[in-house]
């Protein structure tokens, strides 16, 4: 489950038609990644999953790491992160060349479970609807900002 958790961030690679570096690089992407993550971790939590991390930090100190300031984020996690410059997404693939992508077993796995557990994953639905219209739409990624996605541009 630690892994479907980090990989939320693939639908904001997608939306964004950035690389993953380049959001990580960026505090507003990083707490919109946080956000979700949080709301990801509660659904998990609800339901008495205990996700197991990747790395040596605790699945649940993820996002309160990634909102910290750029140059403390940097310093902290900048190095140990090893991540292509010009990596993206298997959702952003999808986009790019008009496929389905697979929002449904990420973010919609973590939703239902939410649903299960009564509890509310705002940004989340929102993520799954922004994805569906650029499926819909078949142009590629939006290159939306962090504030369209939140919906408050």
């Amino acid at each position: 489950m630690g892994k479907l958790i980090i990989n939320l961030n693939n639908a904001l690679s997608a939306l964004s038609d950035m690389p993953l570096a380049a959001q990580l690089a960026n505090r507003e992407w990083r707490r919109l990644f946080a956000d979700q993550m949080a709301e990801g971790l509660a659904a998990l939590k609800a339901d008495g999953i205990a996700p197991v991390s990747s790395t040596p930090i605790p699945m649940k100190w993820s996002p309160a790491l990634l909102r910290l300031p750029d140059m403390i984020f940097d310093a902290i996690l900048g190095r140990t992160m090893k991540i292509d410059p010009e990596a993206r997404s298997s959702m952003w693939q999808d986009l790019k060349q008009g496929r389905k992508t697979e929002i449904d077993y990420l973010q919609g796995a973590v939703i239902a479970l939410a649903e299960q557990n009564g509890v509310n994953v705002p940004l989340m639905r929102r993520i799954v609807a922004l994805i569906k219209e650029a499926e819909a739409a078949g142009n590629g990624p939006p290159r939306l900002t962090p504030q369209q996605i939140r919906g408050s541009a």
